[in-house]
């Protein structure tokens, strides 16, 4: 069975396909910000053989069409359907239609939805912080788990997840993400988060993101909330799951100086 096959259903759904229609404007530079990870991606990948990738949470597509930008065979999957339908749109717009399949899938059901590639990725990468919308410890092994047997022995993983270590010491509450106001803008984009701390069930530390986006022309505007929770991952934790996942060689990177995001490397034993 395939993600296309059955209808994929996620706390964090009605989140993304909210916002998928403004999704890239989550990016001050959509189109910088896919060279950027392309960069990234030919360093992280140099040496290692990598021709076939799974971007197990590919929202709009800016690691999926950096991908494809070097080559590679890419399987790009989310979630959301509105950001799948995104994703493949935008890998029409520039050309990369032939070496990118979009399809919807979820992070626990990888495994079912690929059933027929396990063992076959040489690389998985999933960004932009998506891997701490699973809140417990079981549910995050078993995606790392699927990771794991989806790859190639060798194979690699790249996980970006926002640096919640920071984030926590300077009890961050108001994220600035997207501004165009102005008398050269026609139509005005403000969005921001208002971050909530808590608790969850297991003791883990949770945070609600409420994203506010606001826009519209002249003196007409409308204001949407959308409302999803993350785990806040920290370092120590997600290297803890990592390794109980049977992934080997973890390292923790900081790309291009970017502060809200590290990423970590492992691969799958020989």
């Amino acid at each position: 069975m395939s993600g296309q096959d059955r209808q994929v259903k996620v706390a964090s759904n009605q989140y993304y396909d909210g916002l998928s229609s403004h999704y890239h404007m989550f990016q001050q530079d959509w189109g910088g910000m896919v060279d950027k990870e392309r960069e990234a991606f030919a360093s992280a990948f140099e040496g290692e053989n990598v021709k076939k990738v799974l971007d197990a949470s590919c929202g709009s597509g800016e690691q999926a069409i950096a991908l494809a930008g070097l080559g590679l065979e890419v399987t790009a999957c989310d979630p959301s359907g509105g950001l799948v339908k995104r994703c493949a749109e935008n890998a029409k717009k520039y050309g990369f239609e032939k070496n990118l399949r979009a399809q919807q899938s979820d992070f626990l059901n990888l495994n079912k939805d690929f059933k027929s590639e396990l063992g076959t990725f040489d690389a998985i990468v999933t960004k932009g912080s998506s891997l701490p919308h699973l809140h417990t410890n079981a549910d995050l092994r078993q995606a790392l788990t699927n990771f794991h047997d989806l790859l190639r022995p060798g194979g690699i993983v790249n996980i970006g997840v926002r640096d919640y270590d920071y984030f926590i010491n300077s009890s961050a509450k108001i994220y600035p993400r997207q501004v165009r106001v102005g008398r050269d803008v026609e139509d005005e984009h403000i969005i921001f988060d208002v971050w909530e701390w808590h608790k969850g069930a297991e003791n883990q530390q949770l945070v609600n993101f409420n994203t506010f986006h606001i826009n519209g022309e002249s003196s007409t505007h409308t204001a949407s909330k959308f409302v999803t929770t993350f785990r806040a991952l920290f370092r120590e934790e997600m290297e803890m799951l990592m390794k109980e996942a049977g992934l080997v060689d973890v390292k923790v990177h900081k790309i291009h100086d970017w502060l809200w995001e590290s990423v970590y490397t492992a691969r799958r034993p020989l």
